[in-house]
């Protein structure tokens, strides 16, 4: 296998450090070659790799350089995406596994890409009668390469429900900069469309009369702000009436197995919501609940046991991880990029316009306007797909309602998928730290199709009651005040995760447009090394 030359010479850097019970932070772009690197450190160290990752659209990668190295790779999804009786938006507690006809596993091995092999394990499952799930559970110990998502690792449960003893593991947590957003995996939501739903689902009258009374006390809570507003006293439930809503739920989940067709069920997202740790916050319409730091998901990082590679191509400073994530360990933090005193990937030329900011004292409609008027100008003279990045789903509904061009604009129901359909050359409007402006991987023949990214006005994070608290809880603990850390590394990492869109192997070029007067600062020049930019104006 030919590595790369930072593949050679950081490698037994790496390999050292994780000997000496390190953690190891790899700060390197996307498409430079990190999942292949990982894998062979993995292998020379421990033998076996198991992968952490952000979404299921990254298993790919992991099963195409596990097979080039020869090695047995294995996966695991969820109850739902597993069950060939379930749909996709079930919780996988609404699987009664032990009332199943075929609640048992058989030998598999991963021989396709993870979906394809999902499906005709599926197929197979219930024409043959095994469980898919578990059968998938039991192959994971026997393969030298195990790719997981993040909660399957970060939350306690999930994790010991694998079985596996982790000290045998090079453990790679892919994407790393999502760490410091862990808390937002156990984040339960309630609001007047899941508690309708949850009525149209029973016929129990008890059950009816307690949901509306939460339906409208919560409509009197809520507000329809982008933003997180702490709320003291919230609607809450007496012992008898959650009583009376799980008795329910239980009888809906033994209805369903019985008939081989489950569904969500939604009187499981309101007994979660109650059960759950955290502060409530409402936020555009709905009640919020949500721990307030990571804390208790990342603890597991700090076991000297382990063997830990963080890794991503916009991973945060060594400060960051230790004062805001509240890792321990000693840290070997690599920029290969640095180490190597070259760009390991593509290359993007600035443009910065000096007449339009996202100021929140200075949105206006006009403003609005001249937004639009520069995403027609740039999609007019793009080679490629442009993908413009806002701060939030405010902005950018009211500046894409002035653009009448081909486009794609996200909202809370958008997936990968819608962006794969696209025929021709378009506009993809995303908010910052979504699923588009970091999930986005458009290519072909290893090239970008995106050849235009736009930053719509500066993703500074809403300064709301959730960003307070959170701020407060840390310099609680680090005796630092870390409220501008959060703020300017939330937003230095979603700009440089819109670019790395449009950059993913080491011949793109791209376009990055600065839309905003505010990025004519050394700070942010230097933050995503654009020291000479283009300045226009409209």
């Amino acid at each position: 296998m030919d590595l790369r030359d930072w593949q050679v010479k950081l490698k037994e850097r790496v390999l050292g450090s994780l000997k000496k019970e390190f953690l190891v932070a790899l700060n390197s772009p996307t498409g430079s070659g990190k999942t292949l690197f990982s894998l062979v450190v993995g292998t020379e160290l421990k033998g076996k790799i198991l992968y952490v990752v952000r979404t299921h659209n990254e298993y790919y990668p992991v099963y195409r350089e596990s097979k080039r190295l020869g090695k047995n790779f294995s996966f695991m999804v969820s109850k739902t995406l597993a069950c060939p009786f379930s749909t996709a938006d079930a919780n996988p507690e609404d699987i009664k596994c032990s009332g199943c006809d075929i609640f048992s596993s058989i030998p598999v091995r991963v021989d396709d890409y993870p979906f394809s092999f999902l499906s005709k394990l599926k197929k197979e499952g219930e024409e043959e009668g095994f469980c898919p799930y578990y059968s998938l559970l039991d192959s994971l110990s026997s393969s030298e390469v195990v790719v997981l998502t993040y909660p399957y690792f970060f939350i306690p449960r999930l994790r010991e429900a694998l079985g596996l003893d982790l000290s045998q593991y090079v453990i790679v947590i892919d994407e790393a900069h999502n760490l410091d957003r862990l808390n937002e995996l156990e984040e339960r939501k309630l609001n007047s469309m899941i508690i309708d739903r949850a009525i149209s689902q029973t016929s129990n009258s008890a059950t009816i009369d307690i949901l509306r009374k939460i339906k409208d006390e919560v409509k009197r809570k809520t507000l329809q702000e982008e933003r997180y507003i702490l709320i003291q006293h919230f609607p809450k439930l007496t012992d008898d009436e959650m009583e009376v809503i799980k008795e329910e739920y239980e009888a809906l989940r033994e209805k369903m197995i019985k008939e081989k067709r489950i569904r969500q069920i939604y009187l499981n997202s309101i007994i979660k919501f109650y059960e759950s740790d955290g502060k409530v916050f409402s936020y555009k319409g709905s009640l919020v609940k949500k721990p307030i730091t990571p804390e208790k998901y990342v603890s597991i990082l700090n076991d000297s046991s382990l063997s830990v590679i963080l890794m991503s191509g916009t991973l945060q400073s060594k400060e960051f991880l230790r004062e805001v994530l509240g890792i321990t360990k000693q840290i070997d933090y690599i920029d290969a990029e640095k180490e190597m005193k070259k760009k390991l990937s593509g290359s993007i030329e600035c443009i910065l316009a000096l007449d339009v900011t996202s100021a929140y004292s200075l949105r206006t409609k006009e403003m609005w306007k001249k937004y639009a008027s520069y995403i027609l100008k740039i999609f007019y003279q793009s080679q490629g797909y442009v993908l413009a990045v806002f701060s939030s789903y405010m902005m950018m509904n009211e500046v894409m309602s002035l653009v009448n061009l081909p486009k794609l604009v996200e909202n809370e129901k958008t997936n990968l998928e819608d962006v794969y359909r696209l025929k021709e050359k378009a506009v993809i409007a995303a908010v910052a730290r979504g699923k588009l402006s970091e999930g986005i991987e458009l290519t072909k023949d290893g090239r970008s199709l995106i050849s235009d990214v736009v930053l719509v006005g500066i993703p500074y994070p809403a300064v709301d009651d959730y960003l307070k608290l959170q701020a407060e809880e840390i310099s609680k603990i680090t005796k630092h005040d870390v409220k501008d850390l959060l703020i300017n590394t939330t937003a230095v990492i979603a700009v440089k995760q819109a670019i790395g869109r449009a950059i993913r192997s080491v011949n793109d070029k791209a376009n990055v447009w600065l839309l905003d007067k505010r990025y004519d600062s050394i700070m942010w020049k230097t933050k995503i090394n654009c020291f000479n930019p283009k300045k226009i104006k409209l």
